[in-house]
């Protein structure tokens, strides 16, 4: 059963955090918040979302509420801000997760193609004679400096220069003679 109080009132009481003022606004004006919603969105499904999440949103910023004259006209203007950020928000997930979708592919793709050519340069750097072999090895997989690969062969930094010079020509070589997308 509906109170005599005011609106004003009752809003008063909400910012004290009464309850049954709550309920009271809740009680006159579901109906006609419910009903605006769903002229807005048309889905019930998306109506019930957003008509629980406005009541939910009154309670919680209840202390902050200021009204002067038409409760009504208030809760109305709120709730038109409150659908419009919603579906706001709706578009924005929707196109964001549309480009992490399409990050995710061409990530995967990007992925299947570095692992193929990971593949096809290790079928040619076997070819390779046993030195330029090491060099290559040491410098891509061990990530060693040419200081460090020249003290491990004992040989001058200079010999390790020429022979990367050398591997490198070799497998820009065989890549463009088996037609792969990228060169080194």
């Amino acid at each position: 059963m509906l109170s005599q109080r005011s609106d004003i009132e009752l809003i008063n009481d909400l910012k004290g955090g009464s309850r049954a003022a709550f309920h009271e606004l809740y009680a006159r004006y579901s109906d006609v918040i419910y009903r605006n919603i769903l002229a807005r969105v048309n889905s019930s499904f998306d109506a019930d979302d957003i008509f629980q999440e406005f009541f939910v949103q009154l309670w919680e910023k209840r202390e902050t509420i200021a009204i002067t004259s038409s409760v009504k006209g208030y809760l109305l203007i709120w709730l038109k801000n409150h659908v419009l950020n919603t579906i706001k928000q709706e578009q924005m997930r929707e196109r964001y997760s549309g480009e992490v979708e399409d990050a995710a592919d061409d990530y995967s793709w990007v992925k299947i193609v570095a692992e193929d050519l990971d593949v096809q340069i290790r079928r040619i750097v076997e070819k390779f004679p046993p030195r330029l072999r090491c060099v290559y090895l040491m410098t891509r997989e061990e990530h060693l400096s040419v200081k460090e690969i020249a003290e491990r062969l004992s040989v001058s930094e200079q010999t390790v220069k020429n022979q990367l010079t050398d591997v490198l020509k070799r497998l820009r070589k065989e890549m463009s003679r088996k037609n792969f997308l990228y060169s080194l």
